[in-house]
């Protein structure tokens, strides 16, 4: 019901301003039809414009397929390459293979500049229009312009943070060089290259400011009960009271970048950065979320539990923030059907060397190719809860971040607590890492080994090996040039 409440409540509408064609769901203006020359003249073209730059980041050329289980997944070694899953003329092949100069590694690395940086403009033109918009032209007026705003905002800073992680050094090897611009002009015709720090600052100013505007849409009193899982997720207890139920703009707040996703980023941001107690603060804030439920409040995001990963192959209870593509399933499937070229089978002996007998994400999350398993994340039919879903953000890296901050204060039973919370959700029980933890190399020992299960098919992996400077094989490149003949 509620996929079908997706697809047939909510039409679609193609502006010239956007380059991908656009899917049911964001969608949302069913009878005024804006083009492109009059679309901030109206409420709904501001909505539109926003939706349209969702719709091109979960395409198969962004987040949903090469940043997520394409691409950065190959370089992440997820893949067996060896063994003639993959053959070796194959893109994903080379790609695993590090072999950057190849034009169709090239492709990938060339489309996500290129894709990243017009969306980057898509955000700054919006950002200007809504800046200036009188409120009285949305439909709830200063409300709905905070949040179309502070949304804007944080997809810039979104986008911008991904493409510093893949085309400059990490930060403990930064030389001080400028390796990308921060593009927040519209239009730009030639802006300056920054340092990795430089970046950051505008990374993280944009995301403060983000989450001002929308702690005054998402966590007032009224609309907490928007971060549940029924509401953020499935859009399934939506009260009658409440504007989601009579305007679906304002519903699944985990595909948009809701206040939480943004607090989220912002861990990520200092995680990145080395700093950790910053970092901390924003995932505590975001672990310690909760709404009004009855007689005490509930946690906004949580595991689900163990048992029923066969069924919530996503765990979508834990997804922060995702991105939608409606034919995941479909540009999936090819990749792990016996028969085809090229397959996407787990390295599972090396992700899951430990605790195979325990460990859910494999015993529920894959399928058996032989003696081999693939993940079965994005084998979710369309119409059954999550089928759309590529996750961003989720609730176990927030772990992480904490783990990693009692880490770095020496406080290692602590830091072994935050991982056992999420190994206890993912069924790992008669291991504990609150007591075999004892130096910080140790401890991310292990937290590499936890994140390579969790991150499957999320294309995340990639960013820990670089940020801790842990090559994945020896020839790994850590630093991608800038694609030839590419201007922002």
């Amino acid at each position: 019901m509620n996929n079908m409440k997706k697809l047939y409540t909510i039409l679609l509408l193609a502006t010239s301003l956007f380059t991908t064609s656009c899917s049911d769901w964001l969608d949302v203006a069913p009878s005024n039809q804006v083009n492109g020359d009059k679309l901030f003249e109206v409420g709904d073209g501001y909505r539109n414009a926003l939706n349209g730059i969702y719709l091109n980041l979960g395409t198969s050329s962004m987040y949903g397929r090469t940043m997520s289980w394409g691409f950065m997944d190959a370089i992440a070694q997820y893949y067996q390459t060896d063994n003639n899953f993959i053959p070796k003329n194959s893109a994903y092949y080379k790609s695993a293979k590090f072999q950057f100069d190849d034009s169709d590694v090239k492709t990938f690395i060339s489309n996500i500049w290129s894709i990243g940086y017009n969306n980057i403009a898509n955000c700054n033109n919006l950002i200007l229009n809504v800046s200036e918009a009188s409120s009285s032209i949305f439909k709830e007026g200063e409300f709905e312009k905070n949040m179309i705003w502070g949304e804007a905002l944080a997809l810039r800073a979104f986008i911008h943070f991904d493409l510093l992680r893949l085309f400059a050094p990490a930060i403990s090897k930064d030389d001080g060089k400028s390796y990308i611009p921060y593009v927040e002009v519209y239009p730009t015709i030639v802006p300056p290259y920054e340092s990795s720090k430089e970046i950051l600052s505008k990374i993280i100013r944009d995301l403060k400011a983000a989450k001002e505007m929308l702690a005054k849409c998402d966590i007032t009193d009224e609309h907490k009960i928007w971060m549940s899982t029924g509401y953020r997720m499935l859009a399934s207890s939506i009260l009658s009271s409440d504007i989601a139920s009579s305007d679906v703009f304002f519903a699944y707040r985990g595909y948009r970048m809701n206040y939480y996703a943004i607090v989220a980023a912002l861990a990520r941001v200092y995680y990145w950065e080395g700093e950790y107690e910053l970092a901390y603060k924003e995932a505590k804030e975001v672990v310690e979320a909760t709404y009004p439920y009855g007689s005490k409040p509930e946690s906004c995001f949580n595991f689900v539990e163990y048992s029923s990963l066969g069924t919530n192959l996503k765990d979508y209870n834990s997804i922060i923030m995702c991105f939608f593509n409606k034919t995941l399933q479909e540009d999936y499937i090819p990749y792990i059907t016996r028969g085809n070229q090229t397959l996407f089978i787990l390295d599972s002996d090396n992700i899951f060397a430990d605790n195979k007998e325990q460990d859910r994400r494999f015993l529920l999350q894959t399928g058996s190719y032989n003696s081999n398993a693939y993940s079965l994340k994005y084998d979710i039919k369309l119409g059954q809860d999550g089928s759309d879903m590529v996750p961003g953000i989720r609730l176990s890296e927030m772990y992480y971040i904490m783990g990693e901050y009692f880490a770095r204060k020496g406080e290692y039973s602590q830091a072994g607590k935050m991982l056992d919370e999420v190994r206890y959700a993912r069924g790992i029980l008669t291991t504990n890492m609150e007591n075999s933890i004892g130096s910080l190399e140790g401890f991310h020992t292990e937290l590499l080994k936890d994140m390579r299960k969790e991150f499957v098919g999320e294309g995340q992996m990639f960013f820990q090996y670089k940020r801790m400077d842990k090559k994945p094989v020896d020839n790994a490149i850590f630093v991608f040039d800038k694609p030839d003949n590419e201007d922002v």
